[in-house]
């Protein structure tokens, strides 16, 4: 269950970072979509992984459990965004609302990302 959920939320970093930086650097196109689309899929696989560990070995810290609620929120909202660029074919229009919340609300999510592995070791070092 714990190994499941570190890799689903892995694989959303390494997702996210890809879409978040190549669109940035190329514009936002149908293959970000898609790579967002997935790191948002594993992001969501690997929170319900951590919740079911949570709630069968003690309860995350409070600071966690705020900014992982936060950041699946901002991601879920920024592919949104990024949908509507798409769909709407106006990316261009978009693309700089779009940018312009990108790099803030993937700050977000790599701090919710670093605060759950964070409270993970402490939790495994006897600390927490």
């Amino acid at each position: 269950m714990l190994a499941q959920g570190i890799i689903s939320m892995s694989l959303a970093l390494a997702f996210y970072t890809y879409a978040v930086f190549s669109g940035r650097r190329e514009g936002l196109h149908r293959k970000h979509l898609i790579v967002f689309g997935i790191g948002l899929l594993f992001d969501y696989l690997g929170t319900h992984q951590m919740s079911l560990y949570a709630r069968a070995y003690g309860k995350a810290p409070e600071w966690h459990n705020l900014t992982g609620i936060l950041s699946l929120a901002g991601m879920a909202f920024h592919f949104l965004l990024a949908l509507a660029a798409s769909l709407m074919s106006r990316a261009e229009s978009i693309n700089r609302t779009f940018h312009r919340v990108s790099l803030t609300i993937y700050t977000l999510w790599c701090i919710a990302f670093a605060s759950g592995a964070l409270a993970g070791m402490l939790k495994l070092s006897g600390r927490s």
